[in-house]
């Protein structure tokens, strides 16, 4: 009896050891698979879209548009395609909304999908994910995600409505502007501005909430703004594009040279009218004939002097006998 049950223990034992065996065998089997299914999800380094950027743009009677380009993965083979899909990824209390693909797809010279523009857009302050796939018939393509608060990609526009005030009997010039147009609607106070002083390459800051600059009369200035974001508030802290270059004031130094110039310019005027009357009544002509030469008396002095010589050889009261010979047949 105690060999019977001394049996059965031994084969239970070898029983569970098997089992166990072949337990963990379909574990490292099926590890292997969900690794290899994980690989081909990730898909091959460097096959992803690479250098993912966008720019988003802000109107002042329309919704904002968004531009997105990527650069084509190093390794990516040349049959590759991309596409962008766009979420809006919710927080803690809101769902996930829906996912939207790229209406309108930029493309390079090889035909393959680089860029996107969204021409309408809608903005708030949560997480929007941009998933970029990829597609080839001869590799498993990386995918890219990101995910990021959109009003970050916003581009500042210039200053708006940018006016110059030099009043004559002031000490400055006053110059004055209006904070662009913005998705957010967010107040004056949370933009802060820069001036670019393009004849000394010099920048100044100018305070959250600011709209005016003060700049001392007598001086010549060449200025460009640009907008940028308060930190604390929901929108880009980024500086956006320059405006368009304002010119105003004078520099001391520049009145004579002014008055040099001027004086040139009329007196050459003055001398091409004059010219001008001139030819046209033909006294040109006559101021412009040429001096005419003296005579050459040498010849006719000599010829009074031989005169006068010979009237002085000859006596006033001479008498000059004429003998004739005469002959006779």
């Amino acid at each position: 009896m105690q060999d019977l049950f001394s049996s059965i223990y031994t084969d239970k034992n070898n029983m569970e050891k098997i089992l166990g065996f072949a337990h963990l065998s379909r574990l490292t089997i099926l590890s292997s698979i969900l690794y290899v299914v994980s690989l081909n999800e990730q898909g091959n380094d460097g096959t992803g879209a690479e250098n993912f950027s966008c720019v988003l743009h802000s109107y002042t009677f329309k919704d904002p548009s968004m531009n997105c380009t990527w650069m084509v993965g190093k390794k990516a083979p040349p049959d590759t395609q991309y596409f962008l899909y766009f979420q809006y990824f919710g927080s803690w209390t809101l769902p996930k909304g829906e996912e939207r693909t790229c209406p309108h797809y930029l493309k390079n010279e090889h035909g393959i999908q680089v860029g996107c523009y969204f021409p309408n857009v809608t903005i708030d302050t949560y997480t929007f994910r941009f998933r970029v796939n990829g597609s080839s018939e001869s590799s498993s393509v990386q995918p890219f995600t990101y995910d990021a608060f959109l009003y970050n990609y916003e581009r500042l526009d210039p200053p708006h409505d940018i006016t110059v005030n030099c009043p004559e009997q002031a000490l400055f010039c006053t110059v004055q502007w209006k904070p662009p147009p913005n998705i957010r609607n967010v107040s004056y106070a949370c933009y802060n501005y820069q001036i670019k002083d393009e004849i000394t390459n010099t920048i100044m800051n100018v305070a959250d909430g600011i709209t005016s600059r003060n700049f001392t009369q007598g001086t010549k200035y060449i200025l460009k703004l640009r907008t940028g974001g308060n930190d604390d508030c929901v929108i880009t802290g980024k500086f956006g594009e320059w405006s368009k270059q304002i010119e105003f004031g004078t520099s001391p130094n520049q009145f004579p040279v002014i008055h040099l110039v001027l004086v040139a310019l009329g007196t050459i005027l003055i001398i091409l009218l004059l010219v001008l009357i001139c030819k046209r009544s033909h006294l040109w002509q006559n101021l412009t004939e040429p001096v005419p030469q003296p005579k050459n008396i040498t010849w006719q002095l000599e010829k009074n002097m031989e005169k006068v010589w010979v009237d002085q050889m000859l006596p006033a009261d001479e008498n000059i006998t004429v003998v004739e010979e005469m002959s006779t047949s």
